[in-house]
């Protein structure tokens, strides 16, 4: 059975949930909300560990970091080609599976990321750098922390829907029905890759692949 000190991280971690969620609503136009919430998901699972002295626990591990990342690129590549395949030849499913990385390519066609404006050139490093702390730290907040957590009290297939449903909630409350599916699918995938590798860098590297390819795929192909 779980003890106190799981129950209380447990609630402390869906107390800073619920309390960033509001902020969340429209926060692909606005670079420094989404670099806040980003910093905050970050810093509470390293809090954490640090204070628990628990890296292990959200998945910061050098244990199968190359089985990790060899099926991490395999089931990125895998579903990379699946979800641009049906973008690009079947038209009628973006509005089911676009999400955000729609929102993004459009306004780097434009000329903006957010509210900085400017060239192709400059905008995508800075899409770029605050994808890829997005992806960290969204899997070391679902999956490094909530999923490990979850798991002391449930089965761990239910702990990868729990923790899904949390993060569709999150973009849902940015971008609408395709966010909130594909925020679900995403997670399920990333919580399969925790579950098997036990490291944070399958998920999080598989986060941030997958969402850079469908970004190009949106500017270079459809838009």
């Amino acid at each position: 059975m779980p003890d106190s000190h799981a129950s209380w991280w447990l609630a402390v971690g869906i107390a800073v949930w619920i309390a960033t969620v509001p902020l969340l609503a429209g926060v692909t136009e606005s670079p420094a909300r989404a670099f806040g919430i980003i910093l905050v998901w970050m810093a509470f699972p390293l809090f954490y560990a640090v204070k628990n002295k628990d890296f292990k626990g959200i998945g910061l591990t050098k244990n199968n970091l190359r089985d990790a990342l060899a099926g991490m690129l395999v089931v990125s590549v895998a579903y990379s080609v699946i979800r641009n395949f049906l973008i690009m030849y079947v038209p009628s499913s973006s509005k089911y599976i676009a999400a955000s990385a729609l929102t993004v390519a459009e306004l780097l066609k434009q000329g903006y990321f957010g509210s900085i404006a400017g060239p192709f050139s400059k905008l995508f490093p800075i899409m770029f750098f605050i994808t890829f702390l997005a992806a960290i730290s969204n899997e070391l907040f679902y999956r490094g922390f909530f999923f490990t957590r979850l798991k002391q009290f449930v089965d761990w297939k239910i702990a990868v829907l729990i923790s899904a449903l949390l993060f569709g909630v999150y973009h849902y409350l940015n971008v609408g029905l395709s966010g909130f599916i594909m925020g679900v699918v995403v997670s399920i995938v990333s919580g399969w890759l925790m579950q098997r590798y036990n490291n944070v860098a399958a998920p999080a590297l598989f986060h941030f692949l997958q969402y850079i390819v469908t970004i190009l795929v949106f500017y270079y192909f459809v838009l």
